[in-house]
């Protein structure tokens, strides 16, 4: 079994040469965050002038809860077509083949229901876990944590996927536990103190014009750029998680 740190690495590596790749697959994902944000800046931020306006008419209450749930709808069918096809791509790329993006995204409609039903099945079974008891819950997700890798890449369905993870992770649930726990830890602090960087840097620009083009208009100006330059930092970074807990599967499968 590899070292989480030569997981890392592999993954590293997989997302250098072929971040053209990761970019494209991910540039939905972080385009869906841009548009409810700027949706949620349109909507009234005081909680009466929203009461107000969901009662001003029946037709506006019900049009705001259908566009909640289309919203919804949409967020799951893209977020879950373009995770396969990030992990599809990933394990091709891990592989030491040239991504496809293409194929990629079509098999990710074309799985979206049996993916979704496995990502359901998983949920269920880690929830019921962890309201019975935490320690079973984590347990479960670790022995299920690779069941829509195995529906995405081995094309499994329903239990078939959870059984196949179950496979995968036996005699290793505690190595699983430390491979997601480490990899998780170092790119969820490395995100956080990149992100941290880009907002210091920004802060210390944003003062230093501010000191010689004061105003408002500026103020507003040197804020929009900030949050671009962090939803960029986002978008470039965003996939090496998903590559490096695809590794994790290729490790346990190869071995």
């Amino acid at each position: 079994m590899t070292h989480p740190a030569t997981l890392l690495k592999n993954s590293w590596r997989a997302y250098v040469r072929d971040w053209r790749a990761w970019l494209i697959l991910t540039a939905p994902l972080m385009g869906l965050g841009v548009i409810a944000a700027g949706i949620a800046q349109l909507l009234p931020q005081d909680p009466a002038a929203q009461a107000a306006l969901l009662h001003s008419s029946k037709w506006i209450g019900f049009a705001v809860i259908a566009g909640i749930l289309i919203a919804f709808a949409i967020i799951i069918l893209v977020t879950r077509v373009f995770m396969t096809a990030l992990t599809i791509s990933s394990y091709r790329s891990l592989n030491g083949q040239k991504p496809n993006v293409k194929e990629s995204i079509k098999v990710g409609f074309r799985t979206f229901w049996p993916i979704l039903w496995v990502a359901i099945l998983r949920g269920l079974i880690v929830l019921g876990g962890l309201i019975l008891l935490i320690v079973p819950g984590v347990i479960w997700a670790m022995r299920y944590s690779l069941a829509v890798s195995s529906a995405a890449i081995e094309g499994k369905r329903g239990m078939a996927a959870l059984h196949r993870s179950k496979d995968l992770t036996s005699g290793k649930l505690f190595a699983t536990f430390v491979n997601y726990g480490v990899i998780g830890a170092i790119v969820g602090y490395g995100t956080w103190i990149l992100i941290l960087a880009v907002m210091i840097i920004f802060i210390v620009l944003g003062t230093m014009v501010m000191i010689v083009v004061p105003g408002d208009a500026m103020n507003t100006a040197m804020g929009g750029i900030a949050l671009i330059a962090l939803m960029i930092t986002a978008w470039f970074v965003k996939p090496i998680f998903p590559i490096a807990s695809t590794s994790i599967y290729k490790d346990y499968s190869d071995n």
